[in-house]
């Protein structure tokens, strides 16, 4: 395979201001196709980026000769766009969260199963340069046990880094199409609201946890290499708080979607025998940063911080590699699915503690 030839359903923000144009900067990558439900959309984005094919269908895209499919449409249409572009014989990176539900979840990854097409979830988190570097670390167990964990993700206005200003995203001039739930992911059964426009929305505040929330979860998970169960959850000033046990290990999350706070406001902490850690991570869209690891352990007598290098390698571009390549090795595993099944498990229980 001389490039991976990849179409892109779903022209968004994220789309914009992010995957296009790490797929732009990937010499094996081509984007061949892009798609969007109002095309006026697609035809600008595929303007700017020298894009070939632009359409306003998901049919029509993935009856283009595509080796791979990015997913970038909202976590509701999820179920049915990658289910559609694995029948169609596409490899498939999906934005996060894969599906609104441990249901749909299973779903896609018994699609994934039948085509025997892989599919990949954008937790870029993991692929962040300094985090990876870390888990290589924790893997060696030279800080005895793990006593404690802790997630505080505070999400303000200043998630995108402010990138507006520096990357012109374009906008929809025609009106947006009427709401029908019927091609949307349903969500899960417990939740008994509506499945109107609001229930998509973040005024729903499952969506919005999960939407964002799953971020942390799929960090703390990959960080203890252990599932977690969900203990209690509370809510008090808009913040929801949940207390989880890794195994025996505490782990406590806080949570908060809030774009009156003017910042980006995550900080990841690990408790162990003899060193705690804490990482500082970055707005998402900051292009020049990675996560900010602080380590501190004990030598002997002396006490020692080590803090791993900001090593300017932005995580979304390393996630496109990463799936790029896995296409061009003919890589078929879909276990990004399972591991984004247990995320969602988490969201749902810490939404039902929150209502019992």
């Amino acid at each position: 395979m001389e490039k991976v030839r990849i179409g892109v359903i779903g022209c968004g923000y994220m789309a914009q201001t992010a995957h296009i144009p790490c797929l732009a900067m990937n010499p094996a990558a081509e984007l061949a196709a892009v798609c969007s439900r109002r095309v006026e959309v697609a035809e600008a984005v595929a303007r700017r980026w020298g894009v070939p094919f632009a359409c306003g269908s998901e049919e029509e895209l993935l009856s283009r000769e595509l080796d791979a499919v990015f997913v970038l449409t909202p976590v509701q249409w999820h179920l049915a766009n990658v289910g559609e572009a694995l029948k169609a014989g596409k490899a498939v990176f999906t934005e996060k969260p894969a599906a609104m539900s441990v249901e749909s979840a299973r779903k896609l990854a018994a699609a994934a199963a039948a085509a025997g097409k892989g599919v990949s979830v954008g937790y870029m988190k993991r692929h962040d340069a300094n985090l990876a570097e870390l888990r290589r670390i924790l893997d060696e167990k030279k800080w005895g046990k793990l006593l404690f964990l802790r997630a505080h993700a505070f999400i303000g206005s200043h998630w995108n880094a402010a990138i507006d200003s520096l990357v012109p995203v374009v906008r929809a001039t025609s009106p947006a199409p009427a709401f029908d739930a019927a091609p949307l992911d349903p969500g899960p059964a417990f939740l008994k609201a509506p499945r109107d426009a609001k229930f998509y929305s973040f005024d729903n505040p499952y969506y919005g946890l999960l939407d964002t929330g799953c971020h942390s979860i799929n960090l703390l998970r990959f960080l203890a290499g252990t599932e977690p169960k969900v203990i209690s959850a509370s809510e008090r000033g808009g913040a929801k708080f949940a207390e989880l046990d890794f195994g025996g290990v505490t782990g406590t999350f806080e949570f908060c979607v809030n774009f009156n706070m003017r910042r980006w406001d995550e900080v990841t902490e690990l408790c162990f025998e003899r060193a705690s850690i804490r990482i500082l991570t970055p707005p998402p869209l900051e292009m020049q940063s990675s996560s900010t690891v602080e380590i501190y352990d004990e030598a002997g007598a002396l006490s020692r911080r080590f803090t791993l290098e900001n090593n300017r390698q932005w995580s979304f571009r390393l996630q496109t590699d990463a799936f790029v390549e896995k296409v061009r090795a003919g890589d078929n595993s879909a276990a990004d699915l399972a591991d984004a099944e247990k995320d969602i498990a988490v969201i749902e229980a810490i939404s039902q503690a929150l209502h019992q």
